[in-house]
């Protein structure tokens, strides 16, 4: 990633491996949301929740995984970021932060409701869910949405993220997950940003 050129790629290989996932979340409430009745909707619930929880697990992850790259590309000194496909867009905050607010609301409000409601249980929310989607989202309003992020000087990272000493590891952990195709494998690393 790192070279001789002063170059590093904006995305170190997640696209492929969230493709699927990313909006899946959104996309599936929505249509839950639209059935006709509470009975339907019941009915549907039981099977629609693991695939609701899995997706959310998937993009909390990679937001992660984005948090942990931002942070270990950061420390490389005016390097040209390839590949930023957002560069030079116009894009009005909401239009960036929408996907976030719609995860953040869910995982805190309208699922733990709604697993309540359909299954008479008790849902609480993974804190490190709540933490990363909330860091993610800062993340995006002070970066404006990577709109004008050409080089590694402009990265910005929240204050409450903490860079571990050696941030190697970042990168280390990051193309485990990818090699691995599992992005989930990141949240066990949650401690080395967050803590």
């Amino acid at each position: 990633m790192e070279n001789a050129n002063k170059k590093i790629k904006f995305d170190p290989g997640f696209a492929p491996l969230v493709i699927n996932s990313l909006g899946a979340v959104g996309y599936m409430y929505y249509m839950f949301s639209s059935l006709p009745n509470n009975k339907i909707k019941k009915l549907n619930f039981n099977t629609i929740s693991p695939k609701l929880e899995k997706n959310l697990e998937i993009n909390t992850s990679f937001y992660l995984g984005c948090l942990m790259w931002a942070s270990y590309i950061s420390n490389f000194e005016n390097y040209e970021i390839e590949g930023n496909q957002l560069l030079g867009e116009d894009a009005k905050e909401e239009e960036y932060t929408g996907e976030l607010d719609f995860l953040i609301d869910f995982t805190e409000n309208k699922y733990p409701r709604d697993v309540k409601y359909y299954q008479n249980k008790i849902y609480t929310p993974d804190s490190r869910f709540i933490a990363i989607l909330k860091t993610y989202r800062e993340f995006l309003v002070i970066n404006k949405g990577f709109c004008a992020c050409s080089n590694t000087n402009e990265i910005m990272l929240p204050k409450n993220l903490k860079t571990p000493s050696n941030t190697g590891i970042l990168k280390e952990k990051i193309y485990n997950a990818i090699e691995n195709k599992d992005l989930t494998l990141l949240l066990k690393d949650y401690n080395l940003l967050f803590g």
